[in-house]
């Protein structure tokens, strides 16, 4: 029977049942791929317990539920939620094939939806982030005055960075790219200008999940250092003490490294994925000989360490949120035993 559909036709997973070919439906775990699994353990276990701390923290404390810890903490929510609905089932659990459809309707999700739903969304809320401190750092009246722009604001940013990454994610699905196969982890893809699909749709995730945010918090974070380093050689230019020129050059030095640790971090971890990405578009032989060596898998596992040191850089670089973490109780016996055996 020829398939008239402009799809490629689903596969059906009841069908490799019947014939007794259950191998295809259910295949054995390779060795890399149980490995695999106990380091994606290991770093689900690590973003769910700095993120989850870092968010108790700011709910839990008064003075820390300001407008200026709402995209800390809404950052924490999309690690965590990156953990629950990507991380868990589709890197630890390894959820497959399944006669029950909506198991394959999550399988085919999260490998496309979720994964870039999520993705983009930490990296708009880092973007975010650099605004909120450059808006701190230019225009401090307005920042500390205003509070009602302040709060449309950062109503519109947090839309942003949650609306916009999911429906873009969705959008194939929305113009009819791909459909949904009920009985098989598979999407199906439509015929016409697949390849040039999948080209367009793959250059273009890259730019707007990494390239654009980065531009954006690079060009952000210049321009606070650039703000700091002109604050410092106005007054140093005054007439001040050398003890006080001392200290405002420490804090210009502070500045810059401060800026060098978020971006560097941010790229360190980042960049390597998604120059991956646009390789695998534009040359596939490159790309099929990296697979060999599961490249992506591990590129993608070092992006997403991304989220755990984040929140510990934005943890640690607050002032407020930093003591908050230092008073934990659970580091109190540790300060005493550290003291005892000293």
């Amino acid at each position: 029977m020829v398939n008239s559909s402009p799809y490629i036709r689903c596969l059906d997973a009841r069908f490799y049942l019947k014939m007794n070919l259950s191998f295809i439906v259910y295949p054995p775990p390779s060795q890399l791929k149980i490995d695999a699994s106990i380091v994606w353990s290991i770093l689900l276990t690590a973003i769910l317990v700095i993120n989850i701390t870092l968010l108790g923290i700011i709910c839990a404390k008064s003075s820390l539920r300001i407008l200026n810890n709402i995209l800390v903490g809404s950052l924490c929510i999309a690690n965590i939620l990156f953990c629950v609905f990507y991380i868990l089932p589709a890197k630890v659990i390894l959820i497959g094939n399944s006669i029950i459809p909506f198991t394959n309707i999550y399988c085919q999700l999260s490998h496309t939806v979720f994964q870039l739903a999520f993705f983009c969304c930490i990296n708009f809320h880092i973007s975010s982030i650099s605004l909120d401190k450059l808006i701190n750092v230019a225009l401090p009246f307005w920042y500390d005055q205003n509070r009602k722009y302040k709060l449309i604001m950062f109503a519109a940013i947090l839309f942003t960075c949650w609306v916009l990454p999911t429906f873009m994610a969705f959008l194939p699905f929305m113009i009819s790219w791909w459909r949904i196969c009920p009985y098989f982890c598979v999407i199906s893809e439509r015929k016409a200008d697949r390849i040039l699909n999948l080209t367009i749709w793959h250059t273009f995730w890259p730019i707007f999940m990494f390239l654009m945010p980065t531009v954006i918090t690079v060009t952000f974070y210049g321009r606070i250092f650039t703000i700091a380093r002109n604050h410092d050689r106005r007054l140093r230019a005054g007439s001040l003490p050398s003890s006080e020129r001392r200290i405002i050059t420490r804090s210009g030095v502070k500045a810059a490294k401060t800026v060098i640790i978020i971006v560097g971090v941010y790229l360190l971890f980042q960049m390597p994925y998604h120059i991956f990405q646009v390789i695998n578009v534009l040359d596939r032989d490159l790309s099929r000989a990296a697979n060999k060596y599961n490249l992506r898998e591990w590129l993608l596992f070092l992006a997403s360490c991304n989220s755990v040191f984040s929140p510990i850089i934005y943890g640690c670089h607050d002032l407020h949120l930093r003591n908050a973490l230092k008073s934990l109780s659970c580091f109190k016996p540790l300060k005493k035993l550290w003291k005892a055996s000293s």
